[in-house]
């Protein structure tokens, strides 16, 4: 998860020093060239135009990955059923700690699934959230 934040704010970093680059290479037109017809209004509308992209993009990303975090730390109630016998037990734990076949418990107990058990998620109804 933390990659994928370094990765993201690696390749914006990047993206930025290429453009300031670019900027700082171009030359400036001089005075001498005559009227060329085109106004200042389009390159800065542009310019915020990006900008804005760029901030509703962040904030996108942003929103995206706290919801992530959040529906992560959602208590769920495990349901382990036997197949066999029809027979089930219920847990409490985080939708984070829950795996394939195994999860832990919000009392630190570990439980692993026999490949003859399945597994059910439920919402807790009284508890939606729970903090480490």
């Amino acid at each position: 998860m933390i990659s994928k934040i370094l990765l993201t704010l690696t390749v914006i970093a990047v993206a930025w020093l290429v453009i300031r680059n670019r900027q700082q290479h171009l030359p400036t037109p001089s005075s001498d060239a005559g009227p060329s017809g085109v106004s200042g209004k389009p390159n800065s509308l542009i310019r915020w135009g990006g900008y804005a992209l760029l901030v509703m993009m962040l904030l996108g990303s942003g929103m995206f990955l706290f919801l992530q975090w959040q529906d992560s730390y959602r208590v769920v109630t495990v349901r382990v059923i036997d197949t066999q016998s029809g027979r089930s037990v219920s847990y409490s734990a985080r939708r984070a700690d829950v795996g394939d076949r195994r999860f832990l418990t919000l009392d630190g107990r570990e439980v692993n699934v026999a490949n003859s058990e399945r597994i059910e998620l439920e919402s807790t109804p009284n508890q939606q959230f729970s903090t480490p």
